[in-house]
C-alpha cells in the first residue's frame, strides 16, 4: 500500500467530519494502462479515498494491507489522504476508486445526483451523539439545548441529528448554529459553544482518556432512527467496468475487518505502525477505540455477514431525511418522492 503524505490533524476531530472534509489528490482509475501493475508483481492498482486522517474507523483496510490480504488479492492499494474534496465527491468523478462514505452521505449523495453505491459497511450502527461538557448542571437532556449554541460542521446531515434527537426529547429543535468544523471541540472546552456532535469511538474515548468525559445524548434514544454509519463507497462507472477487482478489494477489507473484530488490539498496533506520524502519539486512544468497536459490535452486525447492508437501517433512515425534507435533487430542488434505498446498496462483491 502506498499512501500519499497526508496532512497533521487532530485527533479530537478525526471521524466526524466523514463527508464535510474530503481530499485534494487524484489519481487515474485503475483501468488506465499507466495506472496498472506498477512494477508490483503486475498487482492491479486500486484507489482508496480517506475521509480524514487515519483512524480506527479505517482500521480494517490497514490491516488487510499490513497482513498481506490485498496482495492476496491481486491488489495493490494506494490511499489519498484527505483535503478539501470529499471522498464520495471523488469516487462520484472516477478520481478514486474506492472511498468512505456511510449510510447517510450515500442517501444525501447520490440523491443529489452523485454516482455513489455503498459496498461495504464499516460500522453496523450509528456512532455519532449530541455532547455537551458533563459540569453543564443546566444541560441534562436534549431538550435543554432549544436556544443554545451549536457548533456545526457545515452539513445539513449534522443539523439534522440535531433537531431530530431535540424533538424527541420534546424540544422545539431550534438553536444557533454556527460552523466550527474541527474547532468544535475546543470550543466546546472553552465554553463558547454549548454542544456539539461527536463519535462515540473517538472524541468520546479520548475525553475518557484525559479525564473529563462528555455528556452525552444517544441519537436513536430519542427517536432518531439507527443507520450504518460508516461505510465504504464505489461508483456505478467503476463497479460495470471493474467487477473483479472491486470483489477482490472488498472481500480483503472484509477479511481486514474480521481480523480487527476478533483481534483488536493487534489491530490497534498494525493501524499504528502503518501511520506513525499520524498516530505514533495516540496509542492509547487507538487502542481503547478499537477494544470498545470489537466489544460494542460496531464491526459485525449479529445474524448478518461482516460489511454487509442492513435494509431496515437504510429504510427507516431514509425515511427520517426524506419526511425532514433533507434531500434534495441534483438542482437542489427537495424530492417529491422517497427514492427506492435499495438501489443505493449492495453486497454483491461480498462474496
Amino acid at each position: 500500500m502506498r499512501i500519499r503524505t497526508p496532512h497533521r490533524f487532530s485527533l479530537a476531530a478525526a471521524a466526524l467530519a466523514a463527508g464535510a472534509i474530503g481530499l485534494t489528490g487524484c489519481s487515474g482509475s485503475a483501468g488506465d494502462p499507466a495506472h496498472a501493475g506498477d512494477g508490483r508483481d503486475d498487482r492491479s492498482t486500486v484507489t482508496f479515498a480517506l475521509d480524514w486522517a487515519p483512524n480506527t474507523g479505517h482500521i480494517g483496510v490497514f490491516v488487510a494491507d499490513e497482513l498481506g490480504y490485498f496482495a492476496d488479492a491481486g491488489l495493490d492499494v494506494e490511499i489519498l489522504p484527505y483535503g478539501s474534496t470529499s471522498a464520495t465527491q471523488l469516487v462520484s468523478a472516477g478520481e478514486a476508486d474506492f472511498g468512505v462514505g456511510g449510510q447517510s452521505q450515500v442517501q444525501m449523495g447520490r440523491t443529489a445526483g452523485l454516482d455513489l453505491v455503498s459496498i461495504y459497511r464499516t460500522t453496523q450502527t450509528d456512532t455519532g451523539r449530541i455532547v455537551v461538557l458533563a459540569d453543564r448542571d443546566d444541560i441534562t437532556r436534549p431538550a435543554d439545548l432549544d436556544g443554545r449554541v451549536f457548533g456545526g460542521f457545515g452539513a445539513p446531515l449534522y443539523t439534522a441529528l440535531a433537531r431530530g434527537t431535540i424533538a424527541g426529547d420534546g424540544g422545539d429543535g431550534q438553536f444557533e448554529e454556527v460552523a466550527l468544523d474541527t474547532g468544535a471541540y475546543e470550543a466546546l472546552s472553552q465554553g463558547r459553544i454549548d454542544f456539539t456532535l461527536s463519535v462515540s469511538t473517538w472524541e468520546n474515548v479520548q475525553a475518557e482518556l484525559d479525564g473529563h468525559p462528555y455528556r452525552e445524548f444517544r441519537y436513536q434514544d430519542f427517536g432518531v432512527p439507527d443507520q450504518q454509519g460508516g461505510g465504504i463507497v464505489s461508483s456505478s462507472a467503476y463497479l460495470d467496468a471493474h467487477p473483479e477487482e472491486a470483489a477482490a478489494f472488498v472481500q480483503a477489507v472484509a477479511r481486514g475487518y474480521a481480523y480487527a473484530d476478533e483481534h483488536p488490539m493487534e489491530a490497534a498496533d498494525l493501524l499504528i505502525e502503518a501511520n506513525p506520524d499520524t498516530l505514533g502519539s495516540a496509542e492509547a486512544l487507538v487502542r481503547a477505540s478499537a477494544q470498545l468497536m470489537s466489544d460494542e459490535g460496531y464491526l459485525r452486525a449479529e445474524g448478518l455477514p461482516i460489511g454487509a447492508a442492513n435494509p431496515a437501517s437504510w429504510d427507516a433512515f431514509g425515511a427520517f431525511l426524506f419526511d425532514g425534507g433533507f434531500l434534495v435533487d441534483a438542482e437542489g430542488e427537495p424530492l417529491a418522492e422517497e427514492p427506492d434505498w435499495s438501489l443505493y446498496y449492495t453486497d454483491e462483491y461480498l462474496g
